[in-house]
Parts: C-alpha cells; sequence; structure tokens
C-alpha cells in the first residue's frame, strides 16, 4: 500500500464527527472533486474506500445518495445522476452551479469549535481531511518529503493554499502539465497538516524516518570522520618509518639520543599504532604531543643527516 493510500484510510476512519465537520469534509470531498457544477458534481478515485466515504458524506451532510460505477480498470466514479439531486447538493453549500469558477466559501467552515493548544478550528481541518481525500497525494518519506494537491483551478488553488499559509504550513503553487498544483516539501509542515487532518500515524511515520535518517547520517559523518583520520595515521606512520629505515641505512640512527631511539624503534615495531597508544608503550610514559615532537625530530634529521639534534628546535 502506497503511503498516500495509508493517509487516506486513516482519514477515512475518522468517524464521530460533529455536524458541521461533516458538512466541512463534504464540501472539501465535492468542491476538489472531478466536477462541482449543476451539469455534473463527481469524483473519480482508484481507491474503493474513498469513493465509499464520498456516497456517506454525500447522504450524511446533504441527504442525498449518490451513484457509484465501476469500470474495468477498477476506476470507481461516484455521481449525482440527475440536475434535481445536483441542485440539491448545491444548494446545501450555497452554490448554484453557475459560478464562473470555483471557490472556497468560508461560510461553509462554521469552525463551531477551536483546540485552543494549536488554534485548530474544526471544519477548517474537516474541509483539508475532505481535500486531500478528493485530489491529495504523498511521496514515500522513505524518499522524499512530498505532499501535494492537483487542483483544476487556479483560483480554487490558491484559496487552498491561503487556508494552509494561515496554519503556518509551508505551502506553494506551481502549474504541471495545465494543471495547478498546491505542494509541500518541509517535512515538518507535512507533519504538521498530516496531524491537522487527523492522520496522526502517518505523522508519527514521517518523525520516526527522520529520526532514522538523523541517526543513519550521523553514523557516516562518524564513520567517514574516523576513516579519514585512520588514513591520515597510515599515511603518516608509512613516512615515519620510512625515514627510520634511512636513518639506519645512513648510520644516523646510531648517534640518536635514548629518547630518539626508543620512540624510533617503537613506530618501527608498531606501525599500525597510534600516537596516544607509542606514548603508552614508552619508558617512561609519554604524551601524544612529545611522541608527536619527537616523530618531527627523525623525520628531519632523515632528510639533513647532518644537522645535529640538540638544534632541531631552534
Amino acid at each position: 500500500m502506497s503511503f498516500s493510500s495509508e493517509i487516506k484510510d486513516e482519514l477515512i476512519k475518522i468517524e464521530n464527527m460533529p455536524d458541521c465537520c461533516t458538512h466541512a469534509m463534504a464540501y472539501g470531498m465535492f468542491l476538489f472533486g472531478r466536477s462541482f457544477t449543476l451539469s455534473d458534481i463527481s469524483l473519480m478515485t482508484d481507491n474503493e474506500r474513498v469513493a465509499e466515504k464520498y456516497l456517506q458524506l454525500s447522504e450524511k451532510a446533504c441527504g442525498i445518495k449518490a451513484q457509484l460505477n465501476v469500470s474495468r480498470a477498477s476506476k470507481y466514479t461516484v455521481f449525482f445522476e440527475n440536475d434535481e439531486s445536483r441542485r440539491s447538493v448545491l444548494s446545501v453549500f450555497s452554490c448554484t452551479g453557475n459560478e464562473r469558477t470555483r471557490r472556497i466559501d468560508r461560510g461553509n467552515l462554521t469552525n463551531d469549535a477551536v483546540d485552543n493548544e494549536v488554534n485548530l478550528c474544526c471544519c477548517d481541518a474537516a474541509f483539508l481531511r475532505g481535500a486531500f481525500l478528493s485530489c491529495g497525494t504523498a511521496s514515500d518519506p522513505n524518499k522524499s518529503y512530498h505532499l501535494e494537491f492537483v487542483v483544476p483551478y487556479k483560483t480554487l488553488s490558491l484559496d487552498l493554499m491561503k487556508i494552509l499559509n494561515e496554519y503556518g504550513i509551508k505551502a506553494k503553487h506551481m502549474v504541471r502539465r495545465y494543471v495547478n498544483v498546491i505542494y509541500i516539501k518541509d517535512s515538518e509542515s507535512i507533519e504538521e497538516l498530516l496531524a491537522m487532518m487527523g492522520a496522526h500515524i502517518a505523522a508519527m511515520e514521517i518523525m520516526n524516518i527522520k529520526i532514522y535518517k538523523d541517526v543513519r547520517n550521523l553514523t557516516n559523518r562518524r564513520n567517514n570522520f574516523e576513516n579519514a583520520n585512520l588514513s591520515r595515521t597510515v599515511f603518516a606512520s608509512f613516512d615515519q618509518v620510512n625515514a627510520i629505515e634511512r636513518l639506519k641505512l645512513s648510520g644516523a640512527y646510531l648517534t640518536l639520543s635514548d629518547d630518539l631511539k626508543q620512540i624510533a624503534d617503537l613506530r618501527t615495531d608498531n606501525p599500525d599504532a597510534s600516537l596516544r597508544e607509542i606514548g603508552d608503550m614508552c619508558e617512561p610514559k609519554m604524551s601524544r604531543s612529545a611522541v608527536n615532537h619527537r616523530l618531527k625530530k627523525l623525520m628531519i634529521i632523515s632528510e639533513n643527516p647532518e644537522k645535529e639534534e640538540d638544534k632541531i628546535d631552534e
């Protein structure tokens, strides 16, 4: 099942809405359906449960039974078959069906109840729930964060974007193949919208995926950092061992102080050891910086064997 279907199934299961929200949800489904005019009020979908919800809301909100047709390709079309039924549906939402363009009439969103904690108006949430069932889709959050409403009319799409923006949801408008699209790519805004509409499980799924991605990215960054450090240690050790071998071949090794000989022997015998590990092997123990300082001396002497050891720091 796609993520969009999961969201819609969760929204469809919401029951026991107050009458004002049932009205607002039906308005959202009808207005954002395939058509909402006197000549045709219908919805086409490939989701059987969405079609059933449309049928249910037509009876609850309008007292009129819609008709359902299923094609051989399993496309569900819900419609009102005559002018009288369509006129009655339109009148429920204070429409005539002769409007020149589709707009959102906020009078159908009475918002009798308000959640003061989030300042969420109940009918706005129900309306958006209905709109998403009719024309909304969402990408799999494992792949990308993207939720959109595909709307046939520009004015209607801009009205929808305005409502979303009022709630701080970062919605944007674009035209794709002559169709208006209101889309959201901000993961937090998608979470907020899903929670607002009542799809709390879907919202939690996105949150969990974000946490997983953050942990995975942090682990990858740490691994990359550790690998980079290991590579630097290996290359540095390789150069140091080569320098010590040059000192032995030139005879300069015999002139080294006991401290330098100890570090040279430990590095040669332990090429994979870190500076701190070499320091712990010394007698007496040395700090990491002290080991590093002596190895640098060995590198300088290997390049210039005639330079006196006690003058290297000058």
